[in-house]
């Protein structure tokens, strides 16, 4: 029968009856409703159904904003385009994604720009409709970074990319009894109680911050895939803090992927940021090294030190370059840090590619270096290899100079 009534949304308007019962649909209280009746609007030709359509767009309700979104994908409006795009900037995961799906699927050149650039959307279900979208049209990544955004988010991953190793401790002989076992399996039970996850969700999406906050935290104890499930709608949360208690509980759980996290790794917030910094420092990936690296200039020194230290694994090339350059630093613990990476990667860090890109971003450091650190770059640049000998030998190994890091 609703759909019924809701037809009659395409009448013409000079039908004083059929817009009346038009306008009292579109302001029902249910959403469910809503979102029919502009579902029903969809390519009508009607100016009156177009502007009912562009409305929905500022709908209290993401699922109404959605149809509203979809709706315009037929409509040949020159401000249907526009008002896609700002879609993209909805606060809302949902309406994001039913922007870039139907951008995606426009075939419109002009639509390459917005949609890499929610590559870097905090929603992972984003990043993985844009990456199809752009895949779809050809786009081909510009960047290391780009590529790397790109092929993690269509599943892409030479190197393997899974869950960070648990943090919790093995049971010692002493609390590996058939005892212990059962008193850590009805524990286990307790906290995956379904009354007792209902409650602190209940309290997650409650008003009160610290209970939020509260709830997150335990919330992270449950270790059901729906609970993670759960958690994962708290990292794009408005409240900071909100944000910070969501990471700390997923960084600890065991199924959750680190495409999952790679949001926070531009977070607003400097806690969300190094808490994901430190994440992925447990999940050494090379593809992730591209993300991590422009973290090497943050503001927050400890995110610096934290990113020097994720990036310094065996065999990781790509972090050569950059880590030179924050051996520049003006922080002696991001100095060491760096450092300290360089020799994991390759103890002949002085004499690789990598070094020698480095050295033109030096070099253009001497015009403004502070006279205190002239000195430690130029006993750096002194130590880099020059360009014409690179390839000289093999047997060169990095002098054991410490650069300054207690200055």
């Amino acid at each position: 029968m609703l759909s019924s009534w809701l037809e009659r949304l395409r009448l013409k308007s000079a039908n004083p009856v059929a817009s009346w019962w038009g306008n009292l649909i579109l302001k029902s209280s249910d959403p469910q409703v809503r979102s029919k009746a502009i579902e029903h609007l969809s390519g009508s030709r009607h100016s009156r159904d177009t502007e009912r359509v562009f409305a929905s767009l500022h709908d209290k309700s993401p699922s109404v904003r959605c149809a509203g979104v979809r709706a315009l994908e037929k409509s040949k409006r020159p401000e249907a385009f526009k008002s896609l795009l700002a879609a993209l900037s909805d606060r809302a995961p949902e309406v994001r994604e039913a922007a870039v799906l139907v951008l995606g699927r426009s075939g419109n050149p002009k639509v390459l720009g917005s949609l890499a650039a929610s590559l870097r959307d905090p929603e992972p279900s984003v990043r993985r409709a844009a990456a199809g979208g752009l895949r779809s049209m050809g786009w081909r990544p510009s960047t290391s970074e780009e590529a790397a955004r790109f092929d993690i988010a269509l599943g892409n991953t030479p190197d393997a990319v899974s869950a960070a190793p648990s943090l919790v401790p093995e049971p010692s002989p002493e609390t590996n009894t058939a005892f212990h076992r059962r008193m850590r399996a009805e524990i286990e039970k307790e906290k995956n109680d379904p009354t007792r996850v209902s409650t602190l969700l209940a309290a997650a999406h409650s008003n009160d911050l610290l209970a939020r906050i509260s709830a997150i935290h335990d919330l992270g104890q449950a270790t059901s895939r729906f609970v993670s499930e759960e958690l994962l709608k708290f990292i794009c949360d408005r409240e900071p803090e909100v944000r910070l208690a969501a990471i700390q509980a997923l960084s600890m759980r065991a199924d959750t992927l680190p495409a999952y996290l790679l949001g926070c790794l531009e977070d607003s917030s400097s806690d969300v940021r190094l808490v994901a910094v430190r994440y992925f420092a447990r999940v050494p990936n090379r593809q992730i090294t591209h993300l991590l690296l422009p973290l090497l200039s943050d503001p927050i020194v400890q995110i610096r030190e934290a990113t020097a230290n994720a990036v310094g694994f065996d065999g990781n090339t790509a972090a050569i370059e950059d880590l030179i350059v924050s051996l520049m630093d003006e922080d002696g613990m991001v100095r060491e840090a760096a450092h300290l990476s360089l020799a994991q990667i390759d103890p002949n860090w002085l004499y690789s590619e990598g070094a020698k890109a480095a050295r033109p971003r030096l070099e253009s450091l001497l015009s403004f270096c502070p006279e205190a650190d002239l000195e430690r770059l130029n006993q750096l640049l002194g130590s880099i290899a020059p360009r014409d000998s690179y390839a000289a030998d093999d047997a060169y190994s990095a002098p054991s100079a410490d650069y300054g890091y207690q200055g």
